[in-house]
């Protein structure tokens, strides 16, 4: 749920034009990845004081700068009353006295769950160094009124919780320039499904886009000869057999470029002096040179959730995804 809102928020940004510069500052993530807590309740010692939260972070590059990386837990209600006053939440790394966040908690003042967040950057630099999985503990301290309160009265014991409800480590990174290709061959390489029968779904399906060209690809003359422009592109993840890992979106408007670049070319289409002189050439001698093409001048990118090698659901936003316009070039 976090992650699908972490979605619906920046890809409705991207519609209205509100988050391309965001991105594009140098210390901005243009990645979020969050990992499922692995760890289990040790409920032997009374009072439960103590949690520890362990994460496999081995699907994280070494390659990504790490901007930013938090813990969310979700406290919940419980039936019991954990008496008034102020109750100590403390991190820190497992193993380590170290501390790294903390959180003071007034449970008068709120009978509704909601989730801690705790800044664990610092640890998770440290964890990316060292091996493969984070492993941070959580302290409760203090006592109220004289008797000591464990963590199953603030709402934070993990029995019975559903995936949506159990605790996420939530990493911000700034990746560099990756396309679709690279993803689809990493997500292939981990599926269950053999190279023939990878290469089997991909014949199938250049089967069909040539039965489908040969259908529709027969223009008539005057629409052949139709400037160059932008045209529609619906593209479709389900067609392309990528919904066992993509979650989000299903579909979008991608949008292509078609049409001549004949002279005399429009200024709307922002022409290049090359492509105006050559332009010119093919106009005078159509066998000696060829037109200028027409191609993407501007690109826009799309935001793409999806599960990744790891079983992780990844929040990425990809580069030069929607043609906003054409020119030749």
């Amino acid at each position: 749920e976090y992650m699908l809102s972490i979605y619906r928020t920046f890809s409705t940004a991207e519609r209205l034009g509100i988050n391309a510069s965001f991105f594009q500052t140098s210390r901005a993530a243009n990645t979020i990845t969050s990992f499922v807590d692995r760890g289990r309740d040790d409920i032997s010692h009374n009072p439960f004081r103590r949690q520890k939260y362990v994460f496999d972070i081995s699907t994280l590059s070494d390659k990504e700068e790490l901007v930013g990386a938090e813990l969310r837990i979700l406290r919940r209600t419980t039936g019991e009353m954990p008496g008034p006053g102020l109750h100590h939440l403390q991190l820190s790394p497992c193993m380590s006295r170290t501390l790294l966040d903390s959180r003071t908690l007034d449970l008068q003042d709120s009978g509704s769950p909601a989730w801690e967040v705790f800044d664990v950057w610092q640890s998770l630099q440290n964890s990316k160094r060292a091996g493969r999985q984070l492993c941070l503990e959580l302290r409760l301290s203090g006592n109220v009124l004289g008797r000591e309160v464990d963590l199953r009265a603030l709402g934070l014991a993990r029995k019975g919780r559903p995936q949506q409800e159990k605790a996420l480590l939530v990493v911000f990174t700034k990746s560099k320039r990756k396309n679709l290709y690279h993803e689809m061959r990493e997500q292939a390489s981990s599926s269950q499904h053999s190279e023939k029968e990878t290469r089997l779904q991909f014949k199938t399906r250049r089967k069909r886009r040539t039965a489908f060209s040969s259908r529709h690809g027969k223009r008539h003359g005057r629409k052949s000869r139709l400037r160059c422009s932008k045209k529609p592109l619906h593209v479709n993840f389900k067609e392309l057999g990528w919904d066992d890992w993509i979650i989000a979106p299903l579909e979008y408007e991608a949008h292509h470029c078609e049409g001549v670049c004949d002279f005399p070319l429009r200024s709307h289409l922002e022409p290049t002096n090359h492509a105006i002189i050559q332009t010119l050439m093919n106009s005078m001698d159509p066998g000696s040179t060829p037109p200028s093409c027409c191609v993407p001048t501007k690109l826009t990118p799309i935001s793409i959730l999806y599960i990744d090698a790891g079983n992780n659901v990844v929040y990425k936003q990809y580069e030069d995804m929607v043609v906003e316009s054409c020119g030749c070039r």
